[in-house]
């Protein structure tokens, strides 16, 4: 099978060598083991770019067609024809076209390309990332407008697209819209990845542990307010942060630091940067004791898929589909997302319950097994190929 693949991340060539993030470059990697040939659709990282491009790509299979610098969503929303127009003929001869979505480009692709080739990967939903979008300002009433308005465009074509899902929560609101429908869960675990242990929580000082991106909307502040009554108990607390933010200023990360400050807190609460998927990433999670991701809404993140098979116990907010891949109290603690009090609790409670806190550990370990690349890229690309068959 020839497939093409598009997201709207960047890719970095030197030496004629490909560079991607380190989490995608994973999923690039086994993706292409799949298929005969496997075109991605990126574009080219600026200067600032180039340092997130972590990872080399090594599969030969894999080919890149350039988008050229990536501009403003709002521009590949309205303009798509000055990047897609270009590639009609390097993907006249491929047999489907991949898109993850949602992406400004997503509603735009049948312009260009035969309707029938393409199938859309959803991870995410764009509606409620716009209702969840109060902020105050007209900036952010534009971005709701936005939003909103892409995500009334993409769902159009739902219609007449095949689709594939990473959530039982988007396979129920498209299983009724799309042309056909699938469901896979998104991952980023090898088989190399998995460390087993029986416990955590065995030193003076518990490490808390957050891996994402750094924003507000993670549930960090509360995340960060909970670690602080933590310490004003008998047990010492640390709080760890790997992540990114897509602001290069970080205010998010200066405002969690002088909360910190003013809370007498500075020296127990670390900022590791985005790490590298695989070994880097890996020793941050067998170094922590629990993995805390109160997030205020989600898809199903793979974080949790990560800290899961690296044995570490998790507590994560019941948004998307969490609560509908995890159990309460069997591979999971589960909180309502912004509630310091919760979170409070669920740490005390993994920490002082050995029993359940092992039990947790098991029984995650083993649910995970079956999420891993090599197993679910082979599914998705026997969705791929029953959909889009002649």
């Amino acid at each position: 099978m020839r497939l093409a693949f598009y997201y709207h991340i960047t890719i970095y060539e030197k030496d004629k060598q490909y560079f991607a993030p380190s989490f995608f470059a994973v999923f690039l990697q086994a993706l292409a083991v799949e298929v005969n040939e496997l075109s991605v659709i990126f574009h080219q990282a600026n200067s600032s770019e180039i340092k997130g491009c972590d990872a080399e790509i090594t599969n030969p299979n894999i080919v890149w067609i350039n988008l050229g610098l990536k501009a403003s969503a709002w521009e590949r929303t309205f303009f798509p024809k000055k990047y897609l127009a270009n590639i009609y003929q390097k993907l006249g001869y491929v047999d489907a076209l991949l898109v993850r979505s949602p992406t400004p480009f997503a509603h735009n692709f049948h312009r260009f390309i035969d309707i029938h080739k393409i199938v859309f990967l959803i991870v995410g939903d764009l509606e409620i990332g716009a209702i969840q979008n109060h902020q105050a300002g007209f900036r952010n009433r534009v971005i709701q407008f936005f939003l909103k308005y892409v995500h009334k465009q993409f769902e159009k074509e739902i219609a007449r697209t095949h689709v594939i899902v990473n959530s039982p929560s988007l396979f129920d609101k498209y299983k009724s819209s799309a042309k056909t429908i699938h469901q896979i869960k998104t991952t980023t675990l090898s088989q190399s990845d998995f460390y087993p242990r029986e416990d955590t929580c065995q030193e003076t000082t518990i490490k808390l542990l957050y891996t994402g991106r750094i924003d507000m909307a993670k549930g960090l502040q509360e995340l960060l307010e909970a670690t602080i009554q933590l310490n004003k108990k008998s047990i010492k607390f640390e709080l760890h942060f790997v992540g990114w933010e897509y602001d290069t200023n970080e205010p998010v990360k200066h405002k969690l630091l002088e909360l910190a400050k003013e809370n007498g807190f500075e020296d127990c609460v670390f900022f590791h940067g985005k790490l590298k998927v695989g070994a880097p990433l890996n020793a941050m999670y067998r170094m922590a004791d629990i993995y805390v991701i109160p997030s205020y809404h989600e898809g199903f993140p793979r974080t949790i898929w990560e800290a899961m098979a690296n044995s570490l116990p998790v507590i994560a907010s019941k948004v998307g589909a969490i609560p509908t891949y995890l159990s309460h109290d069997e591979n999971a603690i589960l909180i309502e997302p912004k509630s310091v009090d919760q979170i409070v609790s669920a740490v005390q409670n993994l920490t002082s319950n050995t029993t359940l806190r092992q039990s947790i550990i098991k029984s995650a370990f083993e649910l995970v097994q079956e999420n891993t690349l090599e197993n679910q890229t082979k599914k998705l690309v026997h969705s791929i190929k029953q959909v889009t068959k002649p």
